[in-house]
């Protein structure tokens, strides 16, 4: 009952919440008046769990509300006075006190004493209805997520620290076991030992996230990272809405130019470069350099290795040699990174404080550099130290403080005697002023970040750091905003806003857009398109009538012609690329013995190989896949120096990294295509996972290919990641019709058919030593081998033909796990059609086999210990089909962690891997475990076959 009231509570909260903060006692009004009987924990749980509303005094505040700038503090009902806390004349008293402290401070150190605040920019007409319409996609977005649970607590391993030393904060990396879904610079809690530490999202890589902890934390192991998925959506969503009317510091005419779309008004404007200026640049990129110099909104193409990097970072030169301050950001810190070591590398003399660098950068190297400090957080620290070092001591004296509060507490739990009495209300007295004066020190540490910030000459920051408090209100003479095609609309405009509307918008609109959970109209409009589409800059190319202010990168310098030359074709017709000579004298660094081509494809449509769930629920992946890959890569450790695996799918992605090897891990690398959009590496492996047989149909990336769509863009990044080889592993026979449409993807795949070396799947499996092919008169012997030296198993077996497990009934019951908790041998079949085992199975349970009912079983294989077996057919059954093994310990854990099942929630939930099934009271058949609703989609119940009403679900094999 419990969980069928749960998501309708959240929604007749959202219902309540939906125009605006409300007052404890409305909120317990309406759900009374919907029929719920919640009390106030209740209701507080739901609210926090699910990122909903915060509870600030007596009122409900929504998550990404807030009250435009300057709007009449009794708007609303009055409602936006109460944003924050009344405050005590005794509590008002001591921040007067603390912040008279720290003005003294500031004064005998020369810090500044006040901010100043920036004018309010030009509000245009229809910037209200645009900033609403914006924040409209935010609290849909946030919504989407609320309903998804926003707060999760995900196991961290593996704790090693990366950084180096010196800096005021460390980087610390752990390997997640689980989706993490969380986007780069997201606040999180580090939870080590009940302490829990503020930490910052870095960067996430597959399964391995960095985080930026304080300098003085321990770095542990194990651990626990508690998320708040709303946290940015809501800044995000908030800073939308303080602007609905403009504000200080923000420009809405220039935050609206990047999502109007363009008109031509004749020839661009332009300043000319001098040749001596314009070394190192070719013709294209000079031109785009001439265009961004100028005043107004220049729209920087840049297809893959067109030198994008190279020309912003000669742009941002040039802006700081005329004297403009220059913001320089973009979506993720790995991409800003890049952009930063360009432009120190072209103008070296802003690396001694006229570049500053706000958060925590993912790449080491920024951190405490010799050649001079960037990070914000360095120097201001060197600023600040004399308030840094008396918060310290503020601290350790209100630590102090409690703990004799505490311990009196804790001796008198009756009444205090005068004297103690007296001691308590001087404590307390103490704690309250020692916290103010806390606070007040760490408002002025603020303000001497954003000091810092105003007197640099680039700032560089992610994109989100614009609505938060370092940079919010702070002006800039230009705006540069590189990856913009990553970027949702609705933030490039609060980016833009912080510049005067000369703005440069740099991307490839061909390759992936931002990603969006929501799928209302508003959200798609605002967070899934980028600000190429939403100003119909991609819709002008298409239709040939390119902007007048759009420089089109077309020389590119990564591909080697080859691979670049369909690239080209596929994904770049109204402006073809073209490969740089250069490239062709390229020595090549990598070698692999199956790479004597530029360009190879492994067709795997004879494999017949399957598509699976990630522990039944969630994405695909394809074990026989990457047991091939397996077999490739191994061969190429020796010369391969530099390599990359990548795929569509996370759980694909975590397979493959469980394949780097030891000596290879600082140069190879596995990630999803996503994820590794902006990088390259000398080889690229490209699984495309798909194949239409077990998970149905194939996702839309595979059957939607026309220009500008998912797939389209999927396969554009994926396949321009390569620098000297290009191999990618799929079933063609799915991936590629002859008489499909002439899509940006079927052109793709036609001309790699036409120009790339064909590699059979079975030549590659011969030459491995680590994936091999087992004959059908080996399978059972080979099996049993496994099984009686292995200290788990868990086999999959779909189909009701399972004969030879039965002949593996005496080696399963010798095996015994050091976990006692926990079944050492798991098995799991599909019942019949009547909901009772198949025989082999049923004799196999009989003899005391841990055998599970499931439906369905997408899986064929098994993990045996450090072995993984996997076959086209029924790993068990009378025509097993291919059948692959594969001896590798690390490949075996993530293939483990990819089929284990967990255990369902709540009272009656389906056990999951490791733990006996039950029987049904009143049939005494097996309970079976469903993962597939009536439509095909993941839904798990558990349930009897003959006894439940509910329907069997249809079988999406």
């Amino acid at each position: 009952m419990a969980a069928s009231r749960r998501p309708r509570l959240v929604d007749v909260i959202q219902k309540a919440l939906a125009n605006g903060p409300i007052s404890r006692d409305a909120l317990l009004t309406a759900l009374q008046q919907a029929g719920f009987r919640a009390d106030e924990g209740v209701v507080w749980e739901t609210c926090r769990l699910h990122g909903i509303a915060d509870l600030e005094d007596d009122m409900w505040m929504p998550r990404g509300w807030a009250a435009p700038i300057g709007a009449d503090p009794q708007a609303n009902g009055g409602t936006s006075q109460q944003r924050r806390p009344a405050i005590s004349p005794v509590d008002r008293s001591a921040e007067e006190q603390a912040d008279a402290e720290v003005q003294r401070l500031a004064v005998r150190h020369g810090l500044p004493l006040s901010e100043p605040v920036a004018p309010v920019g030009p509000v245009p007409d229809g910037w209200a209805e645009v900033a609403a319409a914006a924040a409209r996609a935010f609290r849909d977005e946030l919504k989407e997520v609320a309903n998804r649970r926003t707060q999760s607590d995900m196991p961290l391993s593996s704790g090693e620290e990366v950084s180096t030393a010196g800096s005021q904060r460390k980087l610390v990396r752990y390997e997640v076991e689980g989706e993490l879904g969380v986007a780069e610079g997201t606040t999180a809690l580090l939870i080590v030992d009940d302490v829990q530490i503020p930490v910052e999202v870095v960067s996430v890589f597959g399964n391995v996230v960095t985080l930026s902890l304080p300098h003085g934390a321990a770095v542990v192991p194990e651990a626990t990272l508690r998320l708040d998925l709303s946290w940015l959506l809501t800044a995000q969503s908030e800073r939308l809405g303080e602007l609905a009317h403009g504000g200080p510091g923000f420009n809405a005419e220039a935050a609206l130019a990047v999502v109007t779309p363009c008109r031509d008004g004749g020839p661009a404007a332009r300043v000319r470069l001098a040749e001596h200026e314009a070394a190192g640049l070719n013709a294209g990129q000079r031109n785009a350099v001439e265009l961004g110099l100028a005043p107004g909104l220049t729209w920087l193409w840049g297809p893959p290795g067109t030198g994008k990097t190279t020309t912003i970072s000669a742009l941002v030169a040039k802006l700081c040699e005329q004297g403009r301050r220059v913001l320089l950001a973009a979506p993720t810190n790995a991409a800003l990174d890049v952009a930063i070591k360009a432009v120190l590398k072209r103008a070296p003399h802003l690396g001694s404080g006229a570049l500053v660098r706000v958060g925590q950068p993912s790449d080491p190297a920024l951190i405490d550099r010799p050649e001079g400090r960037i990070l914000v957080d360095e120097i201001a620290a060197e600023q600040g130290a004399p308030l840094a070092r008396h918060r310290v001591e503020v601290n350790e004296r209100l630590r102090d403080r409690r703990a004799v509060l505490e311990e009196l507490k804790q001796r008198r739990h009756g009444r205090l005697t005068e004297r103690e009495e007296s001691l308590r209300l001087r404590l307390e007295t103490e704690i309250a002023e020692l916290q103010a004066l806390d606070g007040a020190l760490g408002r002025k540490l603020l303000e001497v970040r954003r000091h810092v910030c105003r007197k640099a000459t680039v700032v560089a920051a992610t994109a989100h750091q614009l609505v938060l408090e370092v940079l919010k209100g702070i002006t800039f003479d230009v705006v540069v905003l590189d990856e913009a095609s990553m970027t949702t609309a609705a933030l490039a405009m609060l980016v833009a806003g912080a510049g005067q509307g000369h703005t440069i918008i740099a991307g490839d609109f061909r390759q992936l857009p931002p990603v969006v959970v929501a799928q209302t109209p508003a959200a798609q409009e605002w967070l899934h398109r980028s600000p190429f589409e939403k100003a119909g800059v991609t819709t002008a190319v298409a239709e040939r009538r390119p902007p007048a202010r759009l420089a089109a990168l077309t020389e590119q310098y990564r591909m080697r012609r080859q691979i670049g030359d369909i690239v080209s074709t596929a994904f770049y017709p109204e402006s073809p690329l073209q490969t740089a000579p250069a490239v062709a004298d390229r020595p090549v660094r990598s070698r692999a013995p199956w790479a004597a081509s530029n360009l190879v494809v492994v067709d795997t449509s004879g494999m017949r190989a399957r598509t699976a769930r990630r522990q039944g629920m969630v994405s695909r992946y394809n074990l026989m896949h990457a047991q091939l890959i397996a077999a490739l890569t191994a061969e190429a450790v020796a010369d391969a120096h530099d390599l990359a695996m990548i795929t569509p799918f996370a759980p694909q992605a975590r397979l493959l990294e469980s394949l780097l090897p030891e000596k290879r891990m600082e140069q190879w690398a596995a990630s999803t295509v996503h994820r590794f959009q902006g990088d390259e590496r000398d080889i690229v492996v490209y699984d495309t996972v798909d194949t239409g047989r077990g998970v149905t149909p194939l996702h839309m990336w595979f059957t939607e290919g026309d220009t500008g769509s998912e797939g389209a863009r999927l396969l554009n990044v994926a396949a321009s990641r390569a620098r000297d080889h290009l191999l990618i592993v799929g079933a063609l026979d799915r991936l590629h019709r002859i008489g499909a449409a002439r899509t940006p993807v079927w052109t793709f795949f036609a001309h790699l058919l036409d120009r790339a070396e064909r590699l059979p799947w079975d030549r590659a499996l011969a030459l491995s030593t680590v994936t091999e092919r087992v004959e059908p008169e080996d399978l059972v012997e080979l099996l049993r081998a496994d099984i009686e030296r292995a200290d788990t198993v868990e086999m999959w077996l779909p189909g009701v033909l399972t004969y030879s497990l039965a002949d593996l009934v005496p080696a399963l019951l010798s095996v015994h796990g050091g976990k006692p908790e926990s079944e050492a041998v798991t098995i799991w079949v599909e019942p019949e059609a009547d909901g009772h085992l198949p025989d082999p199975a049923r004799y196999a349970h009989n003899k005391g086999v841990n055998v599970r009912p499931c439906l369905p079983i997408l899986e064929s294989g098994a993990v045996i210990g450090d072995v993984v077996w996997s076959a086209a057919g029924s790993l068990c059954g009378p025509d097993p089909g291919l059948v692959l093994r594969t001896e590798h310990r690390a490949f075996a854990d993530a293939v483990r962690r990819a089929q284990r099942r967990r255990p369902g929630t709540g009272p009656g939930g389906a056990p999951g891997s490791g733990q006996r099934g039950d029987r049904c009271g009143r049939c005494e058949r097996m309970l079976i475990r469903y993962e597939q609703g009536r439509l095909g989609a993941p839904d798990l119940r558990y349930a009897c076959a003959a006894c439940d009403r509910r329907t069997r679900p249809a079988d999406g094999r």
